[in-house]
């Protein structure tokens, strides 16, 4: 029965994609197909054809062991204790993006990731029929940040189209990156299960934002291009410097972002808790903004009983962001949390709350593009809330193909 309430869920979601459609007529019924055909194909690749799926499953081991590997440096630096000893946040997923950055940037100084990058956006550009910028971008978004990923198409950014700009926009926000990734998996977060999703919700951002607002213009889509990838050093080394460094940002401004996003909540909750104390009851936003959600998280193939607690997850990834989304979702795999969910149900949230799809992307949009094509600021602050949704709408997509065939 959930199974069939999933395909229906599919289906709900791409008809609400199409009534917020600004035209329907030029919508491309052929990509979307094809979108939701690769997403059913790099599922079964990921999750269940024998090899493929041991590989990924290898994979996700590596990525476990580069973890272990970044607590190494952090135990040399912090100390023993403190790196291996409870479990601190700042330090343990500080080191692994930084880490991970910095190999990211070696990968680019030997042509690696060029490589890697430009045979996923070939398969988007064949199998999908949408523009080389378009592809790049979110064949790139896979491995770095929502907005790393439009520097690399930077030259072309003046020039897209609406349809391309809002594509990229919502692919980059419905996936992660490989230092987020990493993040999460140190969390406690399956890491097989969160390259599936982010390699997965690729083609579904596409699929939704196409809907939205479909290509008018043919010409488009024989653009074609190449990685813009400024030098990353001066040789291996040197690069791995320049990744780290850049990953020391990045760690610094995940910390900052994580410290303001709780401390609001905790500041949103505690006025609430203030205010429903007088009826003799309590609240919190996560709770409040979860039931909406709740027919969301059925549609998706949650068991109903289960709904609430997923719909709550869901609402606080959007409102706060997916680290701490994911951080409660931790506990709750662990044992520690004040309910239980099922293996699949856990499963279904792991893959609908693996995106960059917050309110906080929104101002990182708008800050980041508005930066490299100050002349389309106004048109990226007015698509940036559309894109949120259009993200959104495709990791749920996704999480209810793998819910779908968790139970094949």
């Amino acid at each position: 029965m959930e199974t069939l309430i999933a395909l229906c869920g599919v289906g709900v979601l791409i008809g609400a994609a199409y009534l917020m459609s600004e035209n329907r007529k030029a919508i491309n019924w052929r990509l979307v197909g094809a979108g939701i055909g690769l997403q059913v194909i790099l599922a079964l690749l990921i999750l269940k054809v024998p090899g493929s799926k041991e590989a990924f499953s290898a994979l996700g081991h590596g990525i476990e062991k580069l973890l272990d590997c970044a607590v190494d440096g952090a135990a040399f630096v912090f100390g023993d204790e403190l790196a291996r000893g409870k479990y601190i946040f700042l330090v343990r997923i500080g080191s692994s993006i930084i880490f991970v950055a910095s190999l990211a940037s070696l990968a680019y100084y030997l042509g690696i990731m060029q490589r890697i990058v430009r045979g996923l956006a070939r398969v988007l550009v064949k199998t999908m029929g949408i523009s080389g910028p378009e592809a790049l971008s979110a064949a790139s978004a896979v491995f770095v940040g929502q907005v790393e990923c439009q520097v690399l198409i930077k030259p072309y950014m003046a020039s897209l189209t609406r349809s391309e700009l809002f594509c990229s926009m919502a692919a980059a926000m419905a996936t992660i990156s490989g230092s987020a990734l990493i993040a999460y998996t140190g969390l406690g977060m399956n890491a097989t299960y969160l390259i599936a999703a982010s390699i997965m919700s690729a083609p579904a951002g596409i699929v939704m934002a196409k809907i939205m607002i479909p290509e008018s213009n043919v010409k488009a889509l024989s653009t074609s291009m190449d990685l813009a990838t400024p030098p990353s050093g001066a040789n291996a080394f040197d690069a791995m410097v320049h990744g780290a460094m850049d990953g020391a940002k990045i760690a610094g401004s995940v910390m900052i972002m994580v410290l303001v996003a709780i401390a609001t909540v905790s500041l949103i909750n505690g006025s609430l808790a203030w205010g429903f104390s007088f009826f003799g009851t309590s609240l919190q936003i996560q709770d409040i903004f979860a039931v909406p959600m709740m027919p969301v998280a059925f549609l998706m193939g949650v068991p109903y009983h289960e709904c609430f607690y997923v719909a709550r997850l869901m609402a606080t990834e959007i409102l706060v962001n997916e680290f701490v989304s994911y951080g409660e979702l931790a506990k709750v795999m662990q044992g520690t949390a004040p309910y239980s969910l099922s293996l699949k149900t856990q499963m279904i949230a792991t893959f609908a709350l693996c995106g960059f799809a917050n309110l906080g992307s929104i101002a990182i949009n708008i800050g980041g593009l508005g930066a490299m094509v100050p002349e389309r600021r106004s048109e990226i602050a007015k698509l940036a809330l559309r894109a949120l949704i259009a993200a959104n709408m495709g990791t749920w997509i996704t999480a209810a193909i793998a819910g779908i065939l968790f139970s094949v």
